[in-house]
């Protein structure tokens, strides 16, 4: 690979460590939520810590490394307002708007008359087509509109009787939809396939994959806060990966996203975690790593 390539990855993987870090501040309450989609420029002002519901600092337009990585955590970015039970912010939607436009969605979509165009889509590139397809609704739901996305991407596909990791894994990729609000045919396979979801944790621990057993964990959270059942007792997991996982911005955010969805954490805005059964479905059938497409 040529080192300009390298350091290209290199600079935009970094942009995703400071973004995923300040969207888990908002979570927390101990940053400003409206900071995560904008850069850290050496010698820019911080504005004062504001709760979800704030607006925005004007800290100047994010740099192009930044829009690679809101268009790389999707939904992720909106998570604050989504978990706080908040109206979601328009210039943070504008930022996610723009950063759609800048490394445009993922065409894994199929052609106009239900056929696929080409090779159906697998892997990293079906998973950054729904993760497009839900950060598109969220700006949406935030009154700003975009030009047509057209269909659904291709659904993904049920687990066969021996390819249930495989299956686990790719259901891991999408983690990032597992949000109240969000909902379509990716919340339905989880739903239907919980059990299968809970044995991809327990392999990915014994694997010592503990990004994918974290990613599976909030797919659990969500499924139990829908009102499905409880088939892992989730707190010994997330307090091992917290001992042992890989300590980057974007594991904690996925945990910290674990902990509000099962009702073990406090939002920014000094809410309770969503209740039982959060509202997954206030707009039907729209839902979604790095900008090119690569797997995170």
């Amino acid at each position: 690979m040529p080192f300009a390539d390298t350091t290209l990855r290199d600079e935009y993987a970094a942009a995703v460590e400071r973004v995923a870090g300040r969207v888990l501040d908002a979570l927390r309450g101990a940053g400003d939520p409206a900071a995560t989609t904008r850069p850290s420029a050496p010698g820019t002002a911080r504005t004062a810590h504001a709760t979800p519901e704030g607006p925005l600092p004007a800290e100047g337009p994010p740099a192009r490394a930044e829009l690679a990585a809101v268009r790389v955590l999707g939904p992720d970015l909106f998570a604050p307002w989504l978990l706080a039970g908040l109206p979601l912010d328009g210039p943070t939607a504008d930022t996610a708007a723009e950063a759609l436009d800048t490394f445009p969605m993922s065409a894994a979509s199929p052609a106009p008359g239900g056929t696929a165009a080409g090779p159906a889509p697998t892997g990293a590139a079906l998973a950054n087509a729904w993760r497009d397809r839900a950060t598109a609704q969220l700006v949406e739901l935030a009154g700003r509109p975009l030009p047509s996305p057209g269909p659904d991407p291709v659904r993904p596909p049920e687990p066969a009787a021996g390819d249930w990791p495989q299956w686990s894994v790719a259901m891991a990729r999408l983690s990032a939809l597992a949000l109240p609000r969000l909902d379509g045919p990716v919340h339905e396979l989880a739903r239907r396939h919980s059990l299968t979801l809970a044995r991809g944790v327990t392999r990915s621990m014994l694997r010592r994959d503990y990004r994918t057993a974290a990613r599976l964990s909030r797919w659990l959270a969500w499924n139990e806060a829908d009102g499905g059942p409880a088939h892992l007792e989730l707190g010994p997991v997330l307090d091992r990966i917290r001992a042992v996982g890989d300590g980057s911005s974007r594991m904690w955010l996925e945990l910290a996203i674990t902990d509000l969805l099962s009702g073990a954490g406090t939002t920014a805005a000094g809410t309770p975690s969503p209740p039982a059964r959060p509202t997954n479905r206030p707009a039907h059938g729209h839902t979604g790593e790095s900008p090119d497409g690569a797997a995170a």
